[in-house]
């Protein structure tokens, strides 16, 4: 039996212990060992070929191609490539399925051009955070049993298909089939009558395996879903300031079926939210508008709901914080497809299908594979900065409040005076919107205005003004150096170290973390 090919990848001198685990891992464990067989360099150091032309043909040819990420980016080629990234580049011209482990640093920091490499890998692939070598093994193995369910190796049900025995029809609430059917005949014209009984409707989504329900069945219908599944919650916490940290303002557990959870938690992040009135031309009385529309909180809560992993204890979070708005799910992105994919529209491949059809039925779930993409598409429109997907333990969103100086959107307007900025990210970045990193788009746009105060001669307090306005969105000390012409040293211990102790800048990330950015405080006074 032909087996995958699966190479190994980093750099040399820094991973070699655990690239030689992972090596020995899939060898000699009887499932992995019997479908992949890896490849690292070690193998073909002794020959007299050209060693790097044989690794760059070993990555183009293998099916799966796994990178380990740390600190150094390795020595580099004429070209000013080190071969670390030759081989990404290999690997992806071969169409393997790629996918990265990130090493947790704690606090150190990465070389700039591994800085520059983690960031590109962060936006293109899936990729997990591991803190020591048995942990890269363990999510090593949960990648590789991935892609054989992927490849159809392996046969499994997905979760929503599978039965209980502690589970029967008398566990379903009656009452909330009905629900289901008036809402879903009305949003999608569901064939099945208001008045039929559970049993048929069941049968109908698939949701009946020998005259039992399955979990998704339990999740949508039971009386009590969390008899069943006790983190199958949604959790939802509001903090007032930018970090996770006491006093929470306000706590809630929602329970009950997984549509009910949905409402409910959106509901209750609406309520955090500030309200305005906008202006209708075509209209005589002013529509009430919420900061973040109310379709993209539901729609990244429908998807943290939908497509989580419950087989995880873990429970889906929400968390409203001053700046910004984080939904947490305990789940992965699909084999099928790449952070790069979401940012597009692309192929459905749920973790929970049935339960997805349900919701679809419901009209939560509007066409498979566009909500991320329409997300994006409802935060352009309010001028706002794009959600943000972070894959590195969980899958993680976060969405930009439109808070005086946080993020741009309609703000750039009234702080920066720049209508020509506006159209530059609507018209410039729009064809291309779902394809592009949203907040480097917007980094831009700010760039360019205050590069243009930047003068040879500058007060201390014309070069503080400079970096508030830079800051509307995130910038690192070395992005604020380069843009004012100053040495990251000069820019950090006569500027941000004073001005975050003063309160007029927000680290982004606790202090001492790994790619530290700063953004402007937005309670700022006028």
């Amino acid at each position: 039996m032909l087996k995958y090919k699966v190479f190994i990848s980093s750099v040399q001198s820094e991973f070699s212990q655990e690239r030689q685990l992972v090596f020995d891992f899939i060898r000699n464990d009887e499932l992995m060992g019997q479908y992949f067989e890896p490849f690292i360099f070690e193998q073909i150091a002794a020959q007299d070929a050209n060693p790097r032309q044989l690794y760059l043909d070993e990555a183009s040819s293998s099916q799966v191609y796994l990178l380990l990420v740390g600190k150094r980016y390795g020595n580099v080629l004429p070209d000013g490539i080190s071969p670390t990234e030759k081989e990404y580049q290999a690997a992806g011209e071969g169409n393997a399925w790629r996918v990265a482990f990130i090493s947790d640093l704690d606090g150190q920091q990465r070389e700039d051009a591994e800085e520059r490499f983690f960031r590109k890998v962060q936006n293109e692939l899936s990729y997990r955070v591991f803190s020591n070598p048995s942990v890269l093994v363990s999510l090593v193995k949960q990648s590789l049993y991935a892609y054989l369910k992927h490849k159809g190796v392996i046969q499994t049900l997905s979760f929503d298909e599978q039965t209980r025995d502690d589970a029967s029809m008398a566990d379903i609430d009656a009452t909330k089939i009905k629900e289901f059917l008036h809402q879903a005949r009305q949003k999608r014209g569901f064939p099945l009558a208001e008045d039929s009984d559970p049993i048929t409707v069941l049968q109908h989504l698939r949701l009946l395996r020998q005259d039992k329900p399955s979990n998704g069945a339990l999740l949508m219908f039971a009386n009590d879903p969390q008899y069943f599944f006790p983190s199958a919650v949604v959790k939802c916490a509001w903090f007032l300031g930018t970090e996770t940290v006491k006093p929470i303002e306000d706590y809630k557990t929602f329970e009950g079926g997984v549509a009910d959870q949905i409402s409910q938690a959106t509901s209750w992040v609406m309520s955090k939210l500030s309200v305005r009135f906008g202006q209708r031309n075509v209209e005589v009385q002013n529509e009430v508008e919420f900061e973040i529309p109310r379709s993209v909180i539901f729609e990244t809560i429908v998807n943290a709901v939908a497509h989580r992993d419950y087989n995880s204890t873990g429970s889906v979070q929400v968390s409203v914080f001053r700046n910004r708005i984080v939904v947490r799910n305990p789940g992965t992105l699909p084999v099928e497809l790449t952070k790069a994919d979401l940012m597009k529209e692309h192929g459905s491949y749920p973790h929970n299908p049935y339960l997805a059809e349900v919701l679809y039925q419901m009209g939560y779930i509007e066409k498979y594979g566009t909500g991320i993409t329409e997300n994006i598409r409802r935060m352009q429109e309010a001028r706002l900065l794009a959600p943000e997907i972070d894959l590195s333990a969980e899958f993680i969103t976060t969405i930009w409040r439109d808070n005086d100086a946080t993020n741009i959107g309609t703000n750039l307007g009234t702080n920066i005076g720049t209508n020509n900025a506006t159209n530059d990210a609507t018209n410039g970045a729009t064809n291309d919107a779902t394809s592009k990193d949203y907040l480097a788009v917007n980094k831009r746009i700010i760039d360019r205005k205050v590069k243009k105060k930047v003068r040879k001669r500058m007060t201390e307090q014309q070069l503080q003004e400079c970096i508030v306005e830079a800051c509307y969105v995130e910038h690192s000390i070395e992005e604020l150096a380069k843009l004012l012409g100053k040495s990251e040293s000069h820019i950090r211990n006569r500027f941000i170290t004073n001005m975050v102790a003063d309160g007029i800048l927000l680290r982004t990330k606790p202090e001492h973390s790994s790619g530290q950015t700063y953004m402007t405080n937005p309670k700022l006074d006028k």
